[in-house]
């Protein structure tokens, strides 16, 4: 039997050398307490603009608009396989997200070591603004 595929988008927010991190709740099933990038999978048929919208407003209480795809990646987890595309967007607004801060690229290299999808591609897609 096939696993079922999820399709999700993670999105990087700049801010000259850092970028913005939120951490995870320390109750959630799939890596409890790390700090990575703010994500979210398709529902239905939303549209990419729609996704990273959604995003915004229900991860940070903000307006973020998609700029350019950076890197997507797949990853087998236990109940499915995860597809990702991780997403450069601009943020308008203040983050109202309880944990949140601005960081090193750096800071992501603890949720790549517990298996965090978008904190590889961000990791592995480098400090690079091309």
């Amino acid at each position: 039997m096939s696993k079922t595929v999820k399709h999700s988008v993670a999105v990087l927010i700049r801010n000259e050398d850092r970028i913005l991190t939120v951490r995870r709740p320390d109750d959630e099933a799939e890596l409890p307490g790390i700090w990575g990038l703010p994500a979210g999978t398709y529902r239905g048929s939303e549209s990419l603009p729609d996704l990273v919208h959604r995003i915004g407003k229900e991860k940070l209480g903000v307006l973020l608009l998609p700029l350019r795809k950076i890197a997507e990646g797949l990853q087998e987890r236990a109940q499915y396989q995860l597809r990702m595309e991780l997403w450069e967007a601009r943020m308008e607004g203040e983050p109202k997200h309880v944990a949140w801060r601005w960081a090193a690229l750096s800071a992501l290299e603890d949720g790549r070591s517990r298996g965090s999808l978008c904190c590889e591609l961000a990791l592995r897609a480098g400090p690079s603004r091309s």
